[in-house]
């Protein structure tokens, strides 16, 4: 009757073992599974449904780095684009210069157009200090270290923010690359709404631009 028993709960073990072992299904897309080489990645939600991550660490860190560029240079285009278009013409019109607002009070921008009336120095001015932060970021990686740099880290923290703790580090990071994300849907969204309405972001999402107050003493 025991070994009968015993039998019995040999049989189930197996069944069990694989049960527990099943794929883990990804976050995003819940009828794929999980992908594995995705998991310690901080915003990770499985998604990579072409797998392009795949063929290798060093490839995954790689757009992992251009993801983390492109998420915090849209977080400053979130913030200036709009700001540009608010307080652009009242600064030209104190330091004596023409705005380099369009004739709709726009933005310049590849749809918008403008483009050509910001001046050389500028664009020069703004890749000499892309090419310095990416010959700075290259002489770190070449640098002899005991643990190799995470992608997107400078080793720049003049005020001290980065949290010492794991946990709280790995907080920070979500947060980075989540608001990364959302910064570059919004610059999207920017460009496209400017170019199918035809009025400034900051007019017709005023809401996000001036005081709530402004709404009940509206004249």
């Amino acid at each position: 009757m025991v070994a009968a028993r015993l039998l019995a709960v040999a049989s189930i073990l197996p069944a069990t073992a694989a049960v527990l072992t099943l794929p883990r299904k990804s976050q995003a897309l819940p009828w794929l599974s999980a992908p594995a080489y995705l998991q310690e990645l901080p915003g990770n939600a499985d998604f990579d449904p072409l797998r392009l991550g795949s063929a290798s660490p060093a490839l995954l860190k790689y757009y992992r780095e251009a993801e983390l560029k492109h998420g915090r240079l849209a977080m400053l285009a979130a913030i200036g684009w709009p700001a540009s278009e608010l307080w652009d013409k009242a600064l030209a019109d104190t330091f004596g210069i023409d705005s380099a607002l369009t004739s709709k009070l726009e933005a310049p921008s590849v749809l918008n157009g403008g483009l050509d009336r910001i001046s050389p120095a500028f664009w020069g001015a703004a890749l000499g200090f892309g090419a310095a932060i990416e010959l700075y970021g290259l002489k770190l990686r070449l640098e002899d270290r005991a643990e190799p740099l995470e992608p997107g880290n400078l080793q720049f923290d003049p005020l001290g923010m980065y949290p010492v703790e794991r946990a709280r580090r790995k907080r920070m990071d979500e947060a980075e690359v989540k608001h990364g994300r959302i910064a570059m849907l919004a610059v999207v969204g920017y460009a496209a709404e400017e170019y199918l309405l035809g009025t400034p972001v900051a007019v017709h999402s005023s809401g996000f631009f001036e005081p709530f107050w402004a709404h009940f003493f509206h004249v």
